[in-house]
């Protein structure tokens, strides 16, 4: 097996004899499972991970913590260099060790395959049985089964790493520090006997259970019997230390149980597993769904590589999308604006499920549209901005503070659950309908569901959700950012609201809604006259954040893409040059918002400390970039795409070595800052390339 030959594969190379406290951001690949995902250092370490889902308490959290946070590391006992890329085009990881002894591959994944068919017999025979143990908010026995089966995607909730001695000997340091619930609790570990001189242990705490095995594999190498490997330490780690010559092979494996008698019967499985059979079944879903992808521009790479990243975001069983599988990466160095994105918002859902379609990727949306459908919100009200993987919501997310660890590079709080949970954020509604809209174009709902599955039709709550914004509207509300202070009359809200209305007219054409057409219109065409008039600041040149303010807004750049009005429009030409100028920091990037007067704290970095009074919050941020991606998005639009390719090239060169991006990025030094992968960034991209090659072409249609 070797890394593709692509010129775009990149890698990191570093040499070290000792872990430093905290990697960059950007140093680190992700591997994942549409269950949860791991973050792997180039030293081998793995340092967050959450098992079984992505926002279960996580059982690896050294991101958060050097010293108590946990890990899974996997390295050569000598100082080395190390080399990681992703194998092909897929999400698995090969890190390449060499040492003054020699050179060893380590390749890592979270066994994934396509889910088999016949899966759906055994569900129909459990489902009655198993009834009691399913997650509240499902309220049909087969249909959750479904969900955990997963929904095209099976998976084995394990993480496997296949370390094998390419050149000379090596000698390898196994080190497992298992840290349950935010390592808030201390694990009992049971060494647990094994055959053919492997070891293995289970790992319990708070209900709880971890497999972990170390074994040799078979190999040609020659030689004898090797000797048995053993696992020592005390309650807190366990470690291993195993000498491999050329050709010989280890593997590492830990796996999640729901209890001790799965966990013991899982060891004993993990002992006979063909792990080069999940290595070749996960190579091979993620060849097969990324051979649908339908992107022919200039940009294939990191295209790709971020589709890839979409698609770790998502949850399977569910159809449920995080926004990000980390929590409280903080976005300034050492900041307090730390938060947790292992959760599905509506918004940046319907923003994901746009760019997988304008891919050729429509299965994630039709499993989302069921997620929502599954729900059983019956009244537009009732919709959360947010919910957990399975459905939670409200006081379910409610947000705590870990207090015990210090933070990413000493950067507190260290936050769970998100206090934004419970707020009232109007765009939802547009963002949601929308994504419904371009979902029904191409032919969603027309062509039906899963196997043995209903259509989950979703009209009847669209409309609901329709009429709810013909009467609230003009609410105030908290907006796009989530702002911890008063609501507002927040600009970019209005004019989702108006996407809102517009879309459900277009979908109400030859449905049963169709009565509804004519309220609709009028209330669509009442709220745009009134966007115009209060939301656009002739002084300014620019719509603001809000009516009667003159904070400037880059969610604002995102008006001529929802066709709220047409790119060569004046008012969103003027937004386009003032917020361009106004919110840039260094190196053509863009803060979210500032006042245009300069008063008070504004977004760019090195500002002076305090609170920021045009967000409530204190401290400051680094440069938002999704932001530029919708200015670069909006230029195509406007006509503009010479410049809007020259920022794209440039935006380009700020993901980390392996593809990946975050949040921010600090635009003086160019690290990367907040949670890691970040989806709102690679849809950005995706859509800007899109749009790019579209504008290129001269087909970039009205919206």
């Amino acid at each position: 097996m070797t890394t593709s030959s692509n010129r775009h594969v990149v890698s990191i190379s570093t040499r070290h004899s000792a872990r430093p406290r905290y990697w960059s951001i950007s140093q680190y690949s992700v591997i994942g499972d549409c269950r949860t995902a791991a973050l792997v250092a180039p030293d081998g370490g793995i340092d967050w991970c959450c098992l079984p889902h992505f926002d279960n308490p996580a059982v690896f959290c050294r991101l958060l913590d050097a010293d108590k946070g946990g890990s899974l590391r996997v390295s050569p006992e000598a100082p080395f260099d190390a080399t990681m890329a992703y194998v092909d085009e897929s999400n698995v990881l090969e890190t390449t060790f060499a040492t003054d002894q020699g050179r060893l591959r380590l390749v890592d994944l979270m066994p994934v395959r396509k889910r088999q068919p016949h899966a759906h017999h055994l569900i129909e025979t459990l489902a009655e049985s198993a009834a009691e143990h399913l997650p509240v908010w499902l309220h049909n026995p087969q249909a959750a089964l479904q969900r955990e089966a997963g929904n095209d995607v099976a998976a084995a909730h394990r993480i496997v790493r296949l370390a094998t001695c390419l050149e000379g000997e090596i000698t390898l340091s196994v080190a497992l520090h298992a840290t349950f619930d935010y390592a808030r609790l201390q694990p009992t570990i049971a060494p647990q006997p094994l055959a053919d001189g492997a070891a293995g242990a289970v790992l319990s705490a708070g209900g709880r259970y971890l497999i972990f095995l170390v074994a040799r594999l078979p190999s040609n190498a020659p030689g004898g019997t090797a000797p048995a490997i053993r696992l020592e330490g005390d309650e807190a780690l366990l470690r291993a230390r195993v000498s491999l010559t050329t050709g010989q092979r280890l593997v590492v494996a830990l796996q999640y149980a729901r209890d001790a008698s799965e966990a013991r019967a899982s060891l004993e499985m993990l002992r006979e597993h063909d792990f080069e059979a999940d290595l070749d079944e996960t190579l091979a879903y993620w060849r097969e769904w990324l051979s649908g992808c339908q992107y022919t521009g200039s940009y294939q790479a990191p295209v790709r590589r971020s589709a890839l990243a979409l698609k770790l975001c998502t949850f399977e069983p569910t159809g449920a999308i995080v926004a990000a599988p980390t929590s409280s990466l903080p976005e300034a160095p050492g900041g307090e604006r730390n938060w947790d994105y292992r959760y599905t918002w509506l918004r940046d859902s319907a923003f994901t499920l746009g760019a997988l379609e304008a891919l050729g990727f429509h299965g994630e949306a039709r499993d989302y549209f069921h997620f929502l459908h599954d729900l059983h919100v019956r009244q537009a009200d009732h919709f959360r901005i947010m919910y957990g993987v399975l459905g939670q919501s409200g006081a379910q997310l409610a947000e705590q503070t870990l207090d015990h660890l210090e933070g990413y590079k000493g950067a507190r709080p260290v936050r769970i659950g998100n206090g934004a949970a419970t707020q009232r954020q109007l765009d939802v509604y547009g963002e949601v309908i929308e994504a419904a809209y371009y979902y029904a174009m191409a032919s969603g709902f027309r062509d039906g569901g899963r196997h043995q599955e209903s259509d989950r039709d979703l009209r009847g709550l669209f409309a609901e959700v329709a009429n709810y914004v013909a009467t609230h509207c003009q609410d105030l509300d908290q907006g796009i950012w989530e702002v911890r202070g008063a609501p507002r009359a927040y600009v970019f809200s209005r004019v989702m609201c108006w996407v809102a209305l517009d879309r459900a007219c277009r979908m109400a054409e030859g449905h049963d809604h169709h009565h509804h057409i004519a309220h609709w219109t009028q209330a669509r065409d009442a709220l745009r006259t009134d966007i115009l008039t209060h939301g656009y600041n002739q002084h300014l040149e620019s719509f603001t954040q809000a009516y009667g303010d003159t904070v400037l807004d880059a969610a604002n750049l995102r008006i001529p893409l929802v066709g709220f009005l047409p790119g060569t429009d004046e008012r969103v030409r003027n937004t386009l040059r003032t917020t361009g100028l106004q919110l840039a920091g260094p190196n053509g990037l863009l803060y979210r918002y500032k006042r245009a007067d300069g008063a008070g704290g504004g977004s760019a970095m090195g500002a002076a400390a305090g609170t920021n009074n045009v967000d409530g919050l204190a401290g400051q941020e680094g440069a938002f970039l999704a932001c530029t991606y919708w200015l670069i998005h909006a230029l195509c639009h406007s006509g503009q795409v010479t410049e809007a390719r020259e920022r794209f090239e440039q935006m380009l060169g700020y993901a980390s070595p392996l593809g990946l991006y975050s949040e921010e990025i600090d635009p003086h030094n160019g690290e990367l800052l907040g949670n890691f992968p970040q989806a709102f960034t690679h849809i950005g991209l995706i859509n800007s390339a899109v749009a790019l090659q579209m504008a290129q072409e001269g087909r970039l249609p009205a919206i």
